[in-house]
Order: C-alpha cells, then structure tokens, then sequence
C-alpha cells in the first residue's frame, strides 16, 4: 500500500476503469468519443465515489501511447518494404490468418472456418521460414561464385566455413529484423502498459494532475470536472437514470386525496385536500436521512446512504442564436452548453408541474462497500470490504388530477468488469512476473497489433482532420443533441452481479427504502386527514408480491389464480 501524498485517493471502482483505459481499446475509444469529441454535449452524473476525470487523464494518456507504438511499428514497416520487400511482404501475410483468429465472430463461427484458417496461417509460416533458408542458401552460394563479388568480399571476410556463417547470419537477420523489431516493439509497449498499471494505478494511489495544455480540451475538462456532479441529467439515450445501472424494480401508486377521514368515518369532499409535493418530498427526506444519521449505535447506520436530486430531461432542443436577443433554452447555458446544476427553485417549481417536459426525482444511493467491525474492546474483527455495487432508488411524487401518484425506480450497477481488477495483483509481483503476465494474456492479439498498426495511424489522422473540419456548431441547427449517450461507469461495468450476497444487500437495502418511503408518504397524508386505506392496500400489493412454492422456490411479482385471473408487471427492462 502506497502512502497518499499527491491529494486525494482514487476509489477502487476509479481506478479500475483507469486500468480499462489500457487494458480495453474499445471502452477507452468510446470514453474519449463521448466526453472529448462534442464539447456541447452532457455528462451523465458520477454516483458512488467513482470520478471520470482520471479515467479521461489515462485514457488520454493510453491514447497517446498507442499512438506512438502504431507509428514505429508503421515505419519499420515502411523501411522493410524499401529494404527487403519480399521478407516484409511475407511477415505481413503471415500476420493476416492469425489476426483474423483473434476476432471474435470467427471464434464463435463454423469450426470448418477456423480449421481453414489455421491451414492458411501454417502456410504462411512455412513460407516465411521457407524464405530464411533461402537467404541463407543464397548467401552461401554468393560467396562461392567467383563471377561477382561476394558478401565475404563486400565486406572484408574471408570465403571460410566461419566467414560463410557469418554471411549467412547476414542475411537472416536481413529477412527477420522486420518481423522481430516490429513484434519486440508491440511486446515492449504491453510490457510499458502493465508497468503503468503497476504502478500508477496501485491501491492508495492519488488522482492525476488531469489538466490539459490546449485551451480548448482545457475548458472541456473544467466543464466535464464541474458537470458530472450535477443533479441535472440531460439524456439522448431515453434512458433518464444513465449512470446509475440498469432497472431492476419498479412500482407505482395512484390515490385520490378527495377522501378523507374525520369523526364520521370516510367521506368524499367536494375540495380535494391541498398537498404539496416540494413539502411532501421534503418530509420524505427527512425519513431517509433518518436511516443514517438518527441511530441508536454508529454501526447501525446506513453510512454510504447519499441522498440527492435528480432532475431529468431529454437533450434535444431547438436551437436559439445566445449570442443575439433571442432566449435560449433555460436549461441551455449563456456560454451554449447544456447546464448540469438546477437551483431550489427550480426543483420546486419542477415538482409542482408534473405535466411539464423536465422531472424530478428524489434519488437516495446506497455504495455498498461495507464498514469496518469491531469488538467492544474496539478491536478490529474484519477490514471494510468494497463490494463496488451501486443500489439507486429514484421517488418521483406528483399532485394531478386530485390523485397523489408516488413512481419508485430501483436501479443496480453491478461492480466493474473482473479483468480490470488485474490492478491490485500486479503491485506484489517482480517485474519480470509483471512483463510474463503482460505477453501471456495476449498471445495472437500481439500479431493483431503489429498488423494493424498502419491502419490505426491512417485512421487517427483522418479522425484528426475530420475533428478540425466538422467541429459542432449547434447555431448551424435547427435542433441539436445535447444529450448524454453513455455512462462510462455503466461501459465499464460487469454485465451483473458477481455474488449472492451482493444479490441480497440489493433486495435488502430495496426493502428498508420503499418501506421507509412507504410509511412516510402515510404519514404525511394521515397528518392532513386524508383516507389511506386505499394507498395501504396499493403497497401491500407492491411490496408483498413474493409467493413460496416448494422446494425453495419463490416466485417474484404480481400472481393472478383462477378463472378470468389478471396480473400486471411492473418492472421493466431498461430502454
């Protein structure tokens, strides 16, 4: 463990997608896409302790490197076409079965394809290896020619069984030094990859300087640091709750609050009760809070409980000129970029119109990363264990229509891919051991690498020039996507959760939540008289909706018996 000298730590879940940066192209190429390529589009909110400026630092930095690697590897090459054509040629149609190898499709595809390609990338190697014994063969034949001059005269050796070997080590390394440097360069940059993650993504490392030089990227990155600790999500996606995981549960209750409840019993008013529902989400926080901060015993509280806003709309909007007298968009800044943070009042006046395009949501967010236990001697019994599972519920309370309708959304982001946890392996591990682990894990991707080097130089300077011909300009449009499209903790995140027990603190942290909030709104609405038998019956059938049925099976969700039986779903899949 690295002592923190350099500022704040990097979270676990932080520095694993640091570690993506290097370890998966594809995640680093659509961070970089997402944040850096339009600077008029959103951020999708950062929940969890996670920060997405490190992992743009090292997705830069990942970037930069592979650029360098591509660019010797292209120019070796190059030289190799000039120098030895044939051998350059040869190493190059060698590489093409076996990259083809690597991908994926042709992995999962016909057996038949693969055995075909094996036979090609057999034949290629005979070919190259066919080609240095010709060299060799060649060389010595030169120099037994006396009708020309030979390689030992070239070069001032004599025409003896030493000289002769010495010709003929010549010329191999002749028809090999493309092939070799070119390999040893994509080995030696996976070698410098896990050195880096080693090293600067060990545990306990702190953040990065993430400034940048250009001015530019420079206010693009004071833009994202600022952004992604917003409550406003402008989405482009139709996904409103991006960031947070995919939807595991949701329910909904609608009553009327034209019923209310005296001395005589229930009765309907002509006057439906007056309810406010900044006043009643306010109530409902309290209750939240509660489950933190008013315990009997430290350990007793829910201490990753993070209670926040969440403001949600969509981010296509018709484009006004900000820099003339017409009035952008509210939610469009002056300076033409999308705004990240609504003022209470706003929240407030969001709340009390349900009917208009923006929504808001209380949002409570639990990290499950545990706490330390201890005896009552105050002796530690077991560390903190960092589950990295994220657990959101979203409340969304709205008066229309003399009814009270309550929406609760549950959302899970499941911990972050497994490779990328190779960051806390590598720091024990000798270098030697870290450069064997580096080569083992790629095998046929390191000839992948060499093969598409040229391509991928090629490919970054047309993006590069096509970046500083097309740069977005929402004053060219009549609508614009401000919208945010991707998460980058959800493009880094396993596609579930990896443990039972993680399962289980999901359904429990659910439950004590939609309970709480449950007996909250009661509350709230028995305080101003109004009858709640019928909300009461409504959340008994969400929230009691889990059948036995033998043998330890349970069935989960709405359960309909008999003739003309019904049953409706409420959980829905994420869009």
């Amino acid at each position: 463990m690295v002592v923190n000298t350099g500022g704040p730590r990097m979270s676990n879940v932080t520095r694993y997608l640091c570690a993506a940066a290097y370890l998966d192209s594809g995640f680093r190429d659509r961070v970089l896409d997402e944040l850096l390529t339009d600077p008029y589009r959103a951020v999708p909110p950062s929940y969890g302790g996670f920060d997405v400026m490190p992992v743009i630092h090292h997705c830069r930095r990942s970037r930069a490197m592979l650029l360098v690697r591509d660019c010797l590897i292209a120019a070796i090459l190059v030289l190799g076409l000039v120098l030895a054509p044939l051998s350059t040629i040869a190493w190059v149609f060698a590489l093409v079965p076996f990259a083809l190898l690597t991908m994926r499709r042709v992995r999962r595809g016909p057996l038949f394809v693969r055995l075909l390609i094996w036979l090609w990338a057999a034949y290629a190697v005979f070919v190259l290896l066919f080609l240095v014994l010709l060299a060799q063969v060649v060389a010595t034949v030169n120099d037994l020619t006396d009708g020309q001059a030979s390689f030992a005269e070239i070069y001032g050796v004599e025409s003896t069984p030493l000289g002769l070997l010495g010709a003929g080590a010549g010329s191999l390394m002749q028809v090999l030094l493309v092939p070799v440097v070119t390999l040893g360069v994509a080995v030696v940059y996976r070698i410098a990859i896990y050195l880096t993650l080693a090293g600067s993504l060990r545990p306990g490392t702190p953040e990065p300087d993430t400034r940048a030089t250009h001015p530019k990227t420079g206010r693009r990155l004071d833009y994202l640091r600022r952004a992604q600790w917003g409550n406003v999500t402008m989405y482009g996606n139709e996904d409103a709750f991006m960031g947070a995981g995919s939807i595991e549960r949701s329910w909904s209750i609608a009553v009327e609050l034209d019923r209310v409840r005296d001395a005589m019993g229930s009765r309907r008013r002509d006057d439906p009760v007056d309810i406010d529902p900044v006043e009643l989400h306010a109530f409902v926080r309290r209750r939240l809070v509660e489950m933190r901060d008013r315990v009997l015993r430290p350990n007793e509280g829910i201490q990753r409980l993070d209670l926040g806003d969440h403001v949600v709309t969509r981010g296509l909007f018709t484009v006004a000129d900000w820099h003339g007298e017409a009035v952008p968009h509210p939610f469009i800044g002056k300076d033409g970029l999308p705004r990240f943070q609504a003022t209470p009042e706003e929240i407030a006046a969001i709340a009390r119109h349900p009917q208009g395009g923006v929504r808001y949501y209380q949002r409570v967010t639990i990290n499950n990363a545990g706490q330390e236990i201890r005896d009552l001697q105050g002796n530690l019994v077991a560390p903190a264990e960092d589950q990295e599972a994220l657990t959101s519920a979203f409340i969304y309370l709205a008066v229309e229509g003399r009814m009270l309708y309550t929406q609760f959304v549950v959302t899970v982001l499941p911990p972050v891919f497994g490779p990328y946890h190779v960051v806390d392996r590598l720091p024990t591990m000798t270098g030697g051991r870290v450069a064997w682990e580096a080569v083992k894990v790629l095998r046929l991707r390191l000839l992948r690498d060499v093969l598409a080097a040229p391509l991928r130089v090629v490919r970054t300077g047309v993006q590069a020039v096509r970046q500083n011909m097309t740069e977005p300009d929402p004053r060219k449009h009549i609508v614009y996507p401000y919208g945010a499209r991707r998460s980058v903790r959800e493009l880094g995140a396993s596609e579930d959760l990896q443990t039972y027990i993680q399962v289980l603190d999901v359904a429990k942290y659910v439950r004590m939540i939609e309970q709480r909030l449950t007996e909250a709104v009661l509350d709230f609405l028995e305080e101003r008289d109004v009858e709640t038998g019928a909300y009461r019956l409504q959340a008994a059938g969400v929230t009691m909706n889990t059948v036995t049925v033998g043998a330890g099976g349970t069935v989960s969700g709405p359960i309909a018996f008999g003739p003309h039986a019904a049953a409706t779903v409420h959980n829905s899949a994420r869009p």
